[in-house]
């Protein structure tokens, strides 16, 4: 899998060139602080003091995207971009803001991360409800990102066996705006048949369906967010295993309301619908925030 980001980040001058700007209670151990991570101080890093949020109800997945690629184009002189911020999970979850589980629900996973010495492990079986929130959800929160901010989202996702979810909707990943009691502006989801599918967190618009992960393998995901309230301006662009995909528009770029607020802040793991059943089990690994491919796919 190493080979694959190396690939990545080579290529990620060419792809640049091409982009134009959109006009918990219980928290798991830390043992040691994590090596190789960045945070912009330009980005809050503050504590949240979190409340009970009301999500809307998430809609069944719709028709699936065609795949598709943009090769990249040579010569590009584009800069990489700077990273905002970085997690590893090497030894701790450091520096994630919240840890929102059950403490034996979150975990470092040391027996197969995607690189360096530990993966976040994150759980959820039947009956677990994390105190904070009430809702079953295992996951970690990270800084805030404004409107206005064009980024970049990596994030390496395994799904290892013994995954048994069932239920009509759950996320793994999410842009979730600071004061805000609805769903995420920008989510991906994994369904109950290990599908994949990212769009705005109450389902509608829906930008990408992707792939049905096969068990005990890393994929890498990287998505582009112009962060705006005006549909207009706000876009999405995504990569899946270092190609980039058709969107359901029949383009690499979708255009729509990517923030509803002022701010946003990442979340990883998993969080669920109330009526979900089975026990669900998402790794992450190399989770990064950036200004440009280069950027996200250079973190270590």
């Amino acid at each position: 899998m190493k080979s694959l980001a190396a690939t990545l980040l080579a290529a990620a001058l060419a792809v640049a060139a091409v982009f134009t700007a959109g006009a918990g209670a219980d928290p798991a151990p830390q043992p040691s602080v994590s090596k190789g991570v960045a945070v912009s101080k330009s980005h809050h890093h503050k504590r949240r003091h979190h409340h009970k949020r009301r999500h809307k109800k998430h809609r069944h997945p719709g028709q699936q995207a065609a795949p598709g690629a943009a090769p990249a184009p040579a010569g590009s002189t584009e800069p990489p971009g700077q990273l905002l911020f970085a997690s590893n999970f090497d030894g701790s979850f450091r520096p994630w803001i919240d840890v929102q589980s059950l403490s034996a629900r979150a975990t470092i996973n040391i027996a197969h991360p995607f690189a360096g010495s530990g993966a976040g492990r994150f759980e959820v079986q039947p009956g677990d409800i994390e105190p904070q929130t009430g809702d079953q959800r295992s996951e970690v929160s990270g800084p805030d990102f404004n409107a206005g901010e064009d980024i970049y989202v990596r994030d390496e996702i395994r799904v290892p066996n013994g995954y048994s979810f069932q239920g009509p909707w759950q996320l793994i990943n999410q842009l979730h705006e600071e004061e805000w009691s609805g769903s995420p502006g920008i989510a991906t989801f994994l369904d109950p048949n290990r599908q994949i599918r990212f769009g705005a967190g109450d389902g509608y618009p829906k930008y990408w369906q992707g792939p049905q992960l096969e068990p005990e393998r890393w994929y890498t995901l990287v998505y582009r967010v112009n962060l705006s309230q005006d549909p207009s301006q706000g876009f999405v662009e995504l990569w899946w295993d270092g190609v980039q995909q058709m969107l359901l528009n029949g383009s690499t770029r979708m255009y729509g309301e990517t923030i509803q607020t002022s701010q946003t802040y990442i979340k990883a793991g998993i969080y669920r619908s109330r009526e979900s059943t089975g026990t669900s089990i998402v790794e992450h690994d190399q989770i990064a925030v950036g200004t440009g491919m280069g950027a996200v796919m250079g973190f270590k």
